[in-house]
């Protein structure tokens, strides 16, 4: 694996697939998502997939849930930083993904709304979860849950938000001028991670990305002979708060 990459392909938002279990439910449409929000901000569908995701019994009743994902990369944003860092960080900086969650029975009909909560609760505990493995299952380090925020949806439901924070190492970046090789230790790109679950009508929605955490600046000098000492400066030039902003934007948008 490229430790360079930054984030992988693979979406960081839903449930994994349950494995043994055929389901009951039949074919789920996708989460509605801001499409034209999302091609005028440089963002490109990468995938899209189908599980069974949940099955438990509520007293008499059990419950089985379906989901469809979708998943987008800021690809813009991907070749912004590949072009400034002459393709030493080559890859996915931005995600943002979705998942329509139906089940069944139908959530709102449970026979006297039987687990209702509790089935609420077990998508939300399991989602929350699987955002942190898959966040480390791209290569970031240090991931953490970092607490709440408030988060309204366009279609007025406030689920609130749980935030995360990560790591990732960008390890040793090597640039050659002049025959010589320049050698710049990176560090780590800041990494930050917003998650929401809500009930949207008579199915769930979990959404949410991942983007830079924070802007990523170094310098480095290398000395060429007593005399002489070259200093290298990187400056990405990210902006957190828009990418903060531009995630719960589509988060909020979506259904």
């Amino acid at each position: 694996m490229n430790r360079r990459r930054f984030l992988g392909a693979a979406g960081v938002v839903g449930l994994g697939a349950l494995a043994g279990c055929s389901g009951a439910v039949g074919s789920v449409a996708p989460p509605t998502v801001p499409e034209d929000r999302l091609a005028e901000g440089g963002w490109t569908k990468t995938d899209e997939s189908e599980a069974t995701v949940f099955e438990q019994r509520f007293g008499p009743v059990t419950v089985t849930a379906k989901s469809t994902t979708v998943t987008y990369e800021d690809e813009a944003l991907a070749a912004e930083v590949s072009e400034k860092t002459l393709g030493q960080i080559d890859g996915t900086l931005a995600l943002y993904s979705a998942s329509h969650i139906n089940f069944s029975p139908d959530l709102n009909n449970l026979p006297g709304g039987v687990g209702r909560a509790e089935l609420l609760s077990e998508v939300r505990s399991a989602a929350e979860d699987q955002f942190e493995q898959r966040m480390r299952d791209t290569g970031l380090e240090s991931v953490s849950k970092t607490g709440e925020a408030e988060f309204e949806t366009a279609s007025g439901a406030s689920p609130g938000l749980t935030t995360f924070s990560a790591e990732y190492p960008v390890g040793t970046l090597e640039y050659e001028a002049s025959g010589e090789t320049f050698t710049i230790e990176a560090g780590a790109i800041e990494v930050a991670g917003d998650l929401a679950v809500w009930n949207e009508g008579d199915y769930v929605v979990v959404a949410g990305g991942a983007y830079p955490g924070e802007n990523f600046a170094t310098t480095s000098e290398t000395s060429l002979s007593e005399a002489i000492t070259v200093s290298v400066d990187v400056d990405l030039g990210l902006t957190p708060d828009e990418y903060r902003r531009e995630v719960r934007g589509l988060m909020a948008a979506t259904e």
